[in-house]
């Protein structure tokens, strides 16, 4: 989810898809086809998308078995790019095998459902995602207390319900799903991807490391010139990372800076993205990150005084976003909001089914 609402109608000119490919080192260097990256022949499809960053990326490995990691989201466009970008690589969607999915925002998700059906392919999804993808009712139900009681006023409650009903139309459902666990490694003819456990932007946020070439297909966590929102995460009843004095609700910011330090000790040279160009540097990004986080902590302390809501802070910080974007606004405000909580700086009050912070002392 890029973060930003749509500006173009959903169904824009066709595009062709882009593909960018990394293969294994021969004698002569780099391959016609791209650079060259190492061991598993992993290929880059860039596909549009109708809304926020205007592209994401998909990941084929062109490796038995033939495995896609993303899929873009369910409009024409990007079901025509992603045919197209296969194509360039000798591939049918039914060639698809396996379905790895970073996390179940729709740009990444959306079209999943549909190479399943085509391909019969296995979709590999962490649990922490699964109730976001089936939009199940008690997520949805814990997602619209938390707005209610953050102060969200009828027409941002419209419009955020606007969006959610616009995510259905953009994913396809599907029929089953085997989990991911944190360290499990996926095994082809030419190497393997580990499963790294990142949380934040998404709770189940999952990137997937080839070792022997130090990648790391990464999703949204670490994306160069874009700060990834912690977005509002509804948890089940005794969830470790639940927020402490509201337990329906994930300690984004928190899973965040801890998932900055783990990305930051591995030893990675590239990080593949989900949106952008290829990082180089990724602890300076996961630094960059952490010091703009760390501003915003400061920023939003100093403006609670003896007691504010999330939704009205939202609406001081971000006095110029539209439409969807008071939602991403209000999943910032609210994420360093709890944290604070949690590191003793602010405290959180609710009455009247209404929240109210202000600063600890």
């Amino acid at each position: 989810m890029g973060g930003r609402r749509p500006r173009r109608p959903l169904h824009s000119r066709a595009k062709t898809s882009k593909v960018t490919v990394w293969r294994r080192r021969g004698a002569h260097g780099a391959s016609p086809l791209g650079r060259v990256c190492g061991v598993l022949p992993i290929h880059q499809i860039t596909l549009p998308l109708p809304a926020g960053p205007g592209a994401v990326h998909v990941y084929a490995i062109r490796s038995d078995p033939i495995t896609l990691i993303d899929t873009g989201v369910n409009i024409p466009d990007c079901r025509a790019a992603l045919v197209d970008g296969l194509k360039r690589l000798g591939l049918r969607v039914r060639d698809i095998r396996r379905v790895l999915l970073t996390h179940a925002h729709v740009d990444h998700i959306g079209l999943a459902g549909w190479v399943q059906e085509e391909a019969g392919a296995e979709v590999y999804l962490h649990p922490d995602e699964a109730a976001k993808a089936e939009m199940a009712p008690w997520w949805q139900e814990a997602r619209d207390r938390i707005l209610r009681e953050a102060g969200v006023d009828p027409e941002g409650f419209a419009l955020i319900e606007w969006f959610w009903q616009l995510n259905r139309q953009l994913l396809l459902p599907l029929r089953s799903w085997h989990p991911i666990a944190d360290g499990q490694v996926f095994e082809f003819d030419g190497g393997r991807l580990e499963a790294v456990h990142l949380p934040g932007h998404a709770l189940g946020h999952t990137g997937f490391l080839d070792r022997d070439t130090r990648r790391l297909i990464g999703g949204d966590h670490l994306l160069d010139g874009i700060t990834p929102n912690p977005i509002l995460e509804p948890v089940p009843p005794g969830h470790p990372d639940a927020v402490p004095h509201d337990p329906d609700r994930a300690l984004t910011l928190g899973q965040f800076f801890r998932s900055l330090d783990r990305v930051a000790g591995l030893d990675v040279a590239e990080v593949l993205p989900g949106h952008g160009p290829v990082i180089a540097d990724h602890r300076a990004v996961a630094e960059r990150y952490r010091v703009t986080h760390e501003r915003r902590l400061e920023s939003l302390l100093q403006r609670l005084g003896a007691g504010r809501s999330p939704w009205e802070l939202t609406r001081e910080l971000y006095p110029h976003v539209t439409g969807f974007d008071h939602f991403l606004a209000l999943c910032e405000v609210l994420a360093h909001l709890d944290l604070l909580v949690v590191q003793g700086r602010a405290r959180y009050s609710l009455a009247e089914g209404h929240s109210q912070y202000r600063a600890a002392t």
